[in-house]
């Protein structure tokens, strides 16, 4: 005869089986034998998605890359004692969040990787889940990370640094300098499927400017700039006619840092593409240079350009939007392909509604009210493990 348990009892019985298959579902714990290449190389290699592999304080040279290739979604931790000097390539799993943490990077100028990656990378595509970057300190000179392929991303609390003028820290490939498709699929204005830079620290330790970079952008990419101090560097979206231009662009809620008397040109530098710019700060100085936003295209005419500032999707007009920004910073165009009250638009508070061309349905009188994506980062709330089962249950068959 079979035991029959009442409603109330089986109702407890199956939160505890969740529980419990919850805690079988959740990842384990690897513990890399050393910080070395091959051992660190060795833990990817046996984990499985969802699996944490901890590396031991140490510092390390890596003669060649460790992957994480995309069939793993994993985290890689360093513990916030681990020194590298080398290079980690990074492809996202279509599913699972890979997370890199806890590491120094050392980096020498552009380490490169066969694939076009160099320093750290994320190699992934746009249908790939999104990884993350965090609280890892990055120095050296030349590009110290590129994301490439327009995969959805997170780069949070990372600290980053140089000591050569000129360098440009990150690097936001996009799809590559011969594929224009970043232009002909769809950008939701305030959407997540972007790789979204927030919470972090950029310094330029040279004692001149030269148009240093904490990022630069190319080639269809879009991102989300926000939440960040720079320190005698820039924000830069590059790109314009005949090379492919960034498409899409955020950047507001930064601080940018000017030592005293020194003399950088500009805080917000942006050849292609279109966006919201807005309540970024500048604080120091006295500043000798323009200290500004610097909106420019030097296309060939005639108008439009390709690629140029005001334009969406499949090049149609999409103007951009700057607002709210402090008064010691200026907006300026250095083209007359670029002008005031048709390519971009300058207020004191954010407009009511926008236009917007960016995506294959909408028109020239497509409107829209901007909503910035939650801050911080979903990615940033809490551990994702796996909920501790319930205590004092008891289950009474009958």
């Amino acid at each position: 005869m079979c035991n029959v348990m009442t409603a109330g009892y089986l109702f407890i019985f199956l939160l505890f089986s969740v529980c419990l298959s919850s805690l079988s579902a959740s990842g384990a714990t690897i513990n890399a034998s050393s910080c070395s290449q091959s051992s660190v190389q060795s833990a990817v290699s046996s984990a499985n998605n969802g699996d944490n592999i901890i590396v031991p304080r140490g510092t390390c040279t890596w003669t060649s890359a460790v992957v994480i290739p995309g069939s793993k979604g994993i985290t890689l931790n360093g513990g916030g004692n681990t020194i590298i000097t080398g290079t980690l390539d990074v492809t996202p799993n279509i599913a699972a969040t890979t997370r890199v943490t806890g590491f120094t990077f050392h980096t020498v100028n552009n380490a490169i990787l066969t694939h076009g990656c160099g320093g750290l990378a994320s190699c992934g595509g746009v249908t790939s889940a999104t990884f993350r970057i965090d609280h890892n300190t990055l120095d050296g000179g030349g590009i110290m990370v590129i994301f490439d392929g327009n995969a959805p991303g997170l780069f949070d609390h990372n600290t980053v640094s140089t000591n050569a003028a000129a360098a440009e820290m990150l690097h936001n490939v996009g799809m590559g300098p011969n594929d224009a498709s970043g232009w002909l699929d769809s950008v939701q204005p305030g959407g997540p499927n972007m790789l979204f830079v927030e919470d972090n620290n950029f310094t330029n330790n040279a004692s001149s400017f030269r148009g240093t970079s904490a990022m630069q952008n190319y080639y269809g990419a879009r991102v989300v700039f926000r939440h960040n101090t720079l320190t005698f560097c820039q924000f830069d979206a590059h790109g314009h006619y005949p090379y492919i231009g960034t498409r899409w662009w955020e950047i507001y809620e930064n601080t940018f840092k000017i030592p005293a008397n020194a003399n950088q040109s500009s805080l917000i530098y942006v050849w292609g593409g279109t966006g919201v710019i807005y309540n970024n700060h500048v604080t120091g100085g006295p500043n000798t240079g323009l200290g500004n936003i610097y909106l420019y295209n030097d296309g060939p005419g005639p108008y439009p350009n390709l690629y140029q500032i005001g334009r969406g999707h499949a090049q149609k007009y999409s103007p951009t939007y700057v607002w709210g920004n402090d008064q010691e910073i200026p907006v300026t165009s250095g083209s007359s392909y670029v002008q005031l009250g048709r390519d971009y638009f300058v207020s004191g508070l954010q407009p009511s509604s926008l236009l917007r061309q960016e995506s294959a349905l909408d028109t020239s009188t497509t409107s829209y009210q901007y909503v910035a994506y939650s801050y911080p980062h979903p990615l940033q709330a809490g551990s994702t493990g796996a909920p501790n089962p319930p205590t004092g249950l008891s289950a009474i068959v009958q």
